[in-house]
């Protein structure tokens, strides 16, 4: 038996490691290659593992490591600051969705109340470790748009808890209310009990663990914490996924919690990918084949459901539609939880094979498509947006063809982050009259009481640009961290206004050219200008002259960065400022109470002309005075600091010690 399975798990990730390397070079998410691996590998591909169930429970360790990580990354300070996008778009989106996809299945397939819950309980999740890994890589995380995908997934993953404690309701076959509420109080009631043992006991044990400096003992520690908890959760009537939850939960406020997340992850990622390899394994080909229909019109009906109730829910709460759309459009796959709901559903016979086979398929096909979808999801926002306010266009640009002559800003600045903030500042330093465009209502709330000259609006819309003035406009600084937008708003801006100059800000050095192509002036990309004040940090730290640091740094940014996109490495006439600084030497010389030098000024000392060395600087008490002036007269407890070669500062000490013999 044992030989079985470890023969069933080389095979399963020696088919995974060649998928998952032929779908990066496709860029497409590693999660599908483990599924099409356990497809190949299964009763419905090549049949060379026969019993999917073989690694079946060793797979599940990784959803107990999953529930015990998402624990330790519960943190109170990241809902608090995600808190609109959390608790109200992440409640809407939930809520909503199971109840429009549980009525819908209760009236367009079978009247189940159970199943229907579990259908509306099975879709409302979406796959948190696909969206937030294309979030990242198209660095979209900190868009308006990235923000709600990111709050809704952090919801999804706190109703997990709620899933796992009504799912054993629903396998009785008369779902009772009062019934339900008890058992779920009950639940709740042990719940607490456990947490609070584990609140009591899991910190103490790993501060006696963590004192010992042992990684073995550690990392025991941690799998026995997270293992156990689990198991001891299951023995009172609860889940093993609840049990690690709060297993991670008792660490998260620990000062143990990020090393905990180090060592676990790794581990964590091993048995979920074995975990999906197993899903996979469970596809049946023929189900599908006698199935299509039903499967395809599954996939519809979820795409449906959870593209209008994601669209629904963020435009109500952003008035933004480009914002909504692509959160919709994010967000409508399934997710990795849902499989571990379709399996305790079927355990607890609540879905029939076929169902339980055309909910896999086509949550299955749902992941295959999120990157298709991902990636031509702009161009459909583009589309619609065009099309829904290309009726408008025109009538807009003539209202404002003479009503942008009032307009007496001379620039418009788009965002007001950090980064927009400090150009404000500037301008209003230099008395620059400016407005402000910026998506964030709380932000625009907030300025707009301070006096800042701030509205709201999406600066992707020409009519926005048109109202604020863009036509007469003499600059444009574009602040805003969406690269897509930042392209739209650069190519819109260029089309309403010839004339105008545009600064634009980019956070990726590959988007540079395409920003000049659509009619950027400048570009600024944070990754460059980084490098660059690494660049003089480093130059100024081994004393290199001020102005070969001025001349280079010019020369690194003229020609767009010429100089940083190329391999070619740029050489100067060699400065060695040790070889400058090597013969000189620092001193210092206090004068003492009584000495002859107290009421004597530097220029009457005269020590330069004496001895060759200088006093760049006289230290009186806690103050420093650098490059004192000749008619500073010196006092007692004065510390003058003295610089010059060795000889020189040798001549200087003798005479400081016997002044009035030098000047007379």
């Amino acid at each position: 038996m044992v030989i079985e399975t470890l023969n069933a798990i080389v095979l399963a990730f020696a088919f995974a490691l060649g998928l998952a390397f032929l779908f990066l070079r496709l860029k497409l998410p590693v999660l599908t290659a483990f599924l099409c691996a356990g497809l190949f590998v299964g009763p419905s591909g090549l049949n060379l593992i026969k019993d999917p169930h073989s690694v079946e429970a060793i797979a599940e360790i990784g959803i107990i490591l999953l529930m015990f990580i998402i624990g330790i990354e519960f943190s109170v300070k990241k809902l608090l600051a995600y808190r609109k996008e959390v608790f109200l778009a992440g409640f809407l989106q939930v809520i909503l969705t199971k109840i429009f996809s549980g009525l819908l299945y209760l009236t367009l397939i079978e009247f189940s109340i159970q199943v229907a819950i579990f259908f509306g309980l099975f879709i409302s999740f979406s796959s948190t470790a696909v969206v937030l890994k294309i979030l990242t890589d198209r660095g979209e995380l900190n868009t308006p748009h990235g923000r709600y995908i990111f709050g809704i997934l952090i919801f999804q993953d706190l109703t997990v808890i709620f899933a796992m404690l009504l799912l054993p309701l629903l396998a009785y076959e008369s779902l009772q209310p009062l019934k339900a509420v008890f058992k779920i109080l009950k639940a709740l009631g042990i719940l607490g009990i456990i947490l609070l043992l584990a609140l009591k006991i899991v910190p103490v044990v790993i501060d006696l663990v963590a004192k010992t400096r042992s990684r073995e003992l550690f990392l025991i520690t941690i799998f026995l914490i997270s293992l156990g908890v689990a198991v001891f959760s299951h023995k009172l009537g609860l889940s093993l996924s609840l049990g690690a939850f709060i297993a991670g939960l008792a660490i998260s406020e620990s000062e143990y919690s990020y090393q905990t997340i180090a060592e676990v992850k790794p581990l964590k990622d091993l048995f979920m990918a074995l975990f999906f390899i197993t899903i996979g394994m469970l596809l049946a080909i023929p189900t599908l084949v006698e199935n299509f229909w039903q499967s395809l019109f599954t996939l519809l009906f979820i795409f449906c459901i959870k593209t209008l109730v994601v669209f629904f829910v963020v435009y109500l709460l952003n008035k933004n539609l480009r914002t909504a759309f692509l959160s919709s459009f994010y967000l409508f796959q399934i997710g990795e939880f849902s499989f571990v709901l379709l399996l305790e559903g079927q355990k607890l016979n609540l879905l029939s094979p076929t169902v339980y086979q055309i909910l896999l398929a086509s949550s299955v096909l749902t992941l295959f498509l999120t990157p298709f979808v991902i990636e031509i999801a702009d161009k459909l926002t583009d589309r619609f947006l065009r099309t829904f306010r290309g009726k408008h266009i025109g009538l807009v640009i003539k209202k404002h063809t003479k009503a942008h002559l009032r307009h007496t800003h001379r620039a418009i600045i788009l965002g007001f982050g950090i980064c927009g903030r400090n150009v404000a500042k500037a301008l209003k330093l230099l008395d620059i009259p400016y407005v402000v465009i910026e998506l964030n209502p709380k932000t625009v709330k907030s300025y707009r009481q301070k006096g800042e000259h701030i509205f709201f609006g999406d600066a992707t819309n020409p009519e926005i640009l048109l109202k604020h003035g863009i036509k007469s406009a003499e600059l444009l600084i574009v602040t805003i961290t969406d690269p897509i937008a930042v392209r739209k708003v650069v190519k819109l801006a260029r089309d309403l206004n010839p004339n105008i100059f545009i600064t634009a800000r980019t956070k990726f050095v590959a988007e540079m050219d395409e920003l000049f192509k659509l009619g950027a002036n400048e570009v600024i990309p944070e990754e460059y200008e980084a490098s660059i004040a690494l660049f003089e940090k480093t130059l100024r730290y081994f004393k290199t002259p001020i102005n070969v640091i001025s001349e280079l740094i010019l020369d690194l940014k003229s020609e767009r960065y010429e100089a940083l996109r190329t391999e070619k490495v740029a050489r100067f006439k060699e400065v060695s400022p040790e070889e400058v600084l090597k013969n000189l030497t620092f001193e210092t010389y206090l004068v003492k109470k009584g000495h002859p030098l107290v009421g004597i000024t530097l220029r009457a000392l005269n020590l330069r002309a004496k001895s060759g060395a200088t006093v760049i600087a006289i230290k009186r008490g806690n103050e420093l005075t650098v490059n004192p002036q000749p008619d500073t007269p010196l006092k007692e407890g004065d510390i003058l600091v003295l610089i010059g070669s060795e000889p020189q500062i040798s001549h200087a000490l003798y005479y400081l010690e016997t002044p009035y013999e030098g000047m007379y």
